[in-house]
């Protein structure tokens, strides 16, 4: 491995990781708030994938401006997943939550299956193959596109959890369910506004994504897998965390695809995630009961 191509895949694994810590951001707020593990985070994320290839293909809407229509509509199916799922997988123990969130993903899956059949679909625009030069390193429009977006609205998240009435309000239901609801915070509005907010974020990761990225009924087991181990990495609940750890998988899967190959890239994240299970299972951010 040359030095340019070492610095080619830092620049690259720097702009995924900026992809993975949006989509990690919500699984990680939905379980901080309500202690439950979302495994079909990636087929919401494959629902507005598809979502801004229809409004590129039918509509002629480009994926970036398609971003604010898919979002509300995310936002929109986040609450109704609260209201008819998640409110009643919430009073039966864990492993059933995690039966019903798991059967969820098939479902998802299976329904996509039916209505868009297996084909990959992808938006082909003229900034595809076009490409940023910044000394020898060359960055695609799109994927640097994505990365921007994506790290603006981390930030912007951040500030609105850390900085705002709203935040305040979610985190101290993060910490005690029942000392917020004696203090008058109504606990199922904050819960409705966790999944909304949770799936909301893949409503703007899922046309950014399908730019950079095909989109078929299984794309979103692969991302939901990856959302797990960032999750894991950074300290379930842990925002901060979460970050720390797209970045720390981002970083691992591109050197290792320029170093090894592709196959042995797509394991690395699970390589880190046993090494992390066994050596800091509380994960590095050591601080899990943080929204």
């Amino acid at each position: 491995m040359t030095f340019d191509i070492f610095l080619q895949a830092i620049v690259s694994g720097l702009a995924n990781a900026a992809m993975y810590a949006l989509i990690a951001v919500g699984l990680t707020l939905v379980f901080g708030v309500m202690r439950i593990i979302n495994f079909a985070h990636g087929e919401f994320l494959m629902i507005a994938m598809y979502a801004g290839y229809f409004a590129w293909s039918l509509l002629g809407i480009d994926p970036i401006v398609a971003i604010v229509l898919v979002t509300p509509v995310l936002m929109l199916l986040g609450t109704l997943l609260y209201s008819g799922v998640m409110r009643f997988a919430l009073r039966v123990p864990e492993i059933n939550q995690m039966a019903v969130t798991l059967g969820l993903s098939l479902l998802l899956q299976h329904l996509a299956l039916v209505a868009f059949t297996g084909d990959n679909m992808l938006v082909t625009q003229s900034r595809a193959v076009a490409g940023v030069e910044l000394g020898p390193v060359v960055v695609q429009v799109n994927q640097l596109i994505a990365c921007g977006i994506s790290m603006a609205l981390l930030g912007a998240l951040y500030l609105v959890l850390q900085r705002t009435d709203f935040g305040l309000i979610m985190r101290a239901v993060a910490q005690s369910r029942d000392g917020a609801a004696l203090s008058g915070i109504d606990v199922t509005g904050v819960y409705k506004w966790a999944m909304a907010v949770g799936i909301g974020t893949l409503g703007v990761a899922g046309p950014l994504l399908v730019s950079i990225l095909y989109v078929n009924p299984h794309v979103g087991a692969l991302f939901t897998l990856k959302a797990f181990v960032i999750v894991i990495l950074g300290g379930l609940g842990n925002f901060t965390g979460a970050l720390l750890g797209a970045l720390i998988v981002g970083l691992a899967e591109s050197i290792a695809g320029a170093w090894f190959s592709a196959s042995i890239a797509a394991a690395v994240p699970f390589v880190i995630l046993i090494l992390i299970l066994l050596t800091r299972p509380e994960g590095l951010m050591n601080r899990s009961r943080r929204a």
